[in-house]
């Protein structure tokens, strides 16, 4: 578990943890809440989970991801499985 909750990463965080996710082999959860991601870090972590498959579990809540960023992650949920 990795817990970044509130530390304010931004969008940039956002795609920088999405490059890490994609190599990702272990990690099973990660909380991201209240880190205004945005919707292009929202985008960037989506286009990871298209990828990622030892993920099970992550909270983005209160990130101001918009229309575009749930969008992305969720055509990225319906392919992890």
């Amino acid at each position: 578990m990795r817990s970044l909750w509130d530390t304010n990463i931004g969008a940039e965080g956002g795609k920088a943890l999405g490059e890490a996710l994609k190599q990702n082999k272990t990690l099973q959860t990660l909380y991201l809440q209240s880190n205004n991601i945005g919707d292009e870090g929202g985008k960037a972590l989506g286009e990871a989970l298209k990828q990622n498959k030892t993920l099970l579990e992550l909270s983005l809540r209160s990130n101001n991801i918009g229309a575009e960023g749930v969008k992305a992650l969720g055509e990225a949920l319906k392919q992890n499985k």
